[in-house]
């Protein structure tokens, strides 16, 4: 039974939700305002209605010592529970099984006790006098104090009976009542000229907002070179300009670079043409000659020889191409430019030497050179390598005049090769060094009457793709190439290199 895995679809990014950001900051400043606001108006009225409850325990309290002072004076009945009633607190005194409730009209007690009314009271009227210091009574008094159905209710048990003492909660009621309302016009005043200051503040922070999109627009309109520049890239709006700055030297650059590339294929395209229309315009023109022509068999042969070179030099003009894009696609994948199996360890002197006598046998009139060095194994794919190195003593052979001296020397250091393909022709000007290795690049006839220009850029991708690198180094005669490859010393036996070869014309 074979189970199909599902397939998971690509991740989609959400739309971003564009609510105005001003109005967004200004409802959520005004969101924690309201917040705020709440939670003092709830502190404030707690904390109220806690000490106005703490103040009327205590005047109960007072009240029961007193009560306790007059006691001791003599003072029980309907008159003690008549003087401590009043101020809103009424006094109910039990003894022998009678009730006496008190009356706020009844006279104040004026004893030995000090002068002037009840505790709460003032001289005259309640007003205009200081109240007399408190009494103390001998014995104080165990007062138990209880708050139910919205009343205080103090208890003192006293020689003579019982007194209690209660006091209602509704003028704390009012007053926090009061309180709120007052609270709430406050704070829905507060949030109105909130209100109107936030749009004025976030419209003033917001302008480097505001600034960031009028940049975008005129970018988008054509504008270039234009940045925020932040003074502070660490802040968040300085993060976000610098990220905008960013973005936007990555998009000039790649814009840069794609019309680059634009142009350099146009390029490509027109010079690959060209390469390609001069031989097959000889081939067409070899064969059209032999169609409508008649000819004797060794001139018939002669221009059937004519049209198989035309048709071998486009063939190797496409091979070239075909060559080159397999080995820039192998660059920007990471991958080997050939199947894994032909990698494999290889002699670059062994195909030195192949590459010199079939050139030998092209110029005689050459003397090239093989200096000593070690033997050394290059892990790379050898027909490619064999190519690399071909073009490059092609290279040399074409530069240099008749008579002339192609050397070729190695060294090995820090598990490099390096091999130098050094003519005597006229050499490479130092603005030029990195440029020939561009295709279709020929910087004079002597370079460009036998090439199709692709030779050493399809030499330094083959050299890149095996790990290596191509140069074009400085020299004192002539042109120098310098190919770097990874290697390791041969294990066998190292076998004599030096070879001079010199052929007479």
């Amino acid at each position: 039974m074979i189970t199909l895995g599902r397939r998971t679809a690509p991740p989609v990014d959400r739309p971003l939700r564009t609510v105005s950001l001003r109005r967004r900051v200004a409802v959520w400043v005004l969101l924690l305002l309201v917040v705020v606001l709440t939670v003092m108006g709830l502190v404030v009225n707690w904390l109220l209605g806690d000490a106005l409850k703490s103040d009327l325990t205590h005047r109960l309290q007072d009240k029961a010592s007193y009560a306790a002072v007059l006691q001791e004076q003599g003072v029980a009945g309907q008159t003690l529970a008549d003087q401590m009633t009043g101020n809103g607190v009424l006094g109910l005194f039990n003894s022998g099984g009678r009730a006496y409730i008190g009356h706020d009209e009844g006279p104040p007690f004026s004893g030995s006790a000090g002068s002037g009314g009840p505790v709460g009271q003032g001289g005259p009227g309640g007003v205009g006098r200081v109240r007399p210091p408190r009494p103390i009574p001998a014995v104080a008094p165990t007062v138990s104090v209880t708050e139910a159905n919205g009343q205080m209710i103090a208890t003192v048990t006293l020689p003579n009976g019982t007194l209690t003492l209660s006091a209602g909660e509704g003028e704390i009621t009012n007053t926090l009542d009061r309180l709120q309302q007052v609270e709430l016009l406050a704070g829905g005043g507060t949030l109105l000229v909130a209100g109107l200051l936030l749009i004025t503040v976030v419209r003033a922070a917001l302008r480097p907002l505001e600034r960031m999109t009028a940049l975008a627009q005129r970018i988008r309109d054509g504008t270039r070179g234009r940045r925020l520049r932040p003074t502070r890239p660490n802040t968040d709006l300085g993060r976000t300009a610098t990220a905008f700055d960013d973005m936007l030297d990555a998009l000039e650059t790649a814009e840069t670079q794609a019309r680059s590339a634009e142009e350099k294929m146009r390029q490509f395209l027109g010079d690959a043409s060209h390469d390609l229309r001069t031989p097959l315009a000889g081939v067409i023109a070899g064969a059209e000659q032999l169609l409508r022509t008649p000819t004797a068999r060794a001139e018939r042969e002669e221009r059937l020889v004519q049209v198989v070179r035309q048709a071998r030099r486009a063939a190797r003009l496409v091979d070239d191409l075909l060559l080159m894009t397999r080995l820039d696609t192998a660059a920007q994948s990471g991958e080997q430019a050939g199947p894994a199996g032909q990698w494999q360890p290889t002699d670059p002197i062994r195909l030195i030497r192949r590459e010199i006598c079939l050139l030998e046998l092209r110029r005689p009139d050459l003397t090239v050179a093989v200096g000593d060095g070690p033997e050394a194994l290059v892990p790379a794919d050898s027909d490619q390598l064999q190519r690399a190195l071909g073009n490059l003593i092609e290279n040399a052979a074409t530069a240099t005049p008749l008579g002339g001296v192609i050397s070729i020397g190695r060294s090995f250091a820090d598990g490099r090769l390096s091999i130098r393909v050094i003519d005597t022709g006229a050499g490479v000007p130092p603005e030029h060094r990195e440029r020939i290795f561009d295709r279709f690049v020929r910087l004079s006839s002597s370079r460009s009457s036998a090439g199709s220009g692709l030779g050493l850029p399809i030499s330094r991708a083959i050299a890149r793709a095996a790990g290596g690198d191509l140069q074009c180094l400085p020299s004192s005669r002539g042109a120098c190439f310098e190919l770097t490859l990874p290697a390791v010393i041969a294990a066998r036996p190292a076998v004599p290199a030096d070879r001079q070869l010199t052929t007479a014309g």
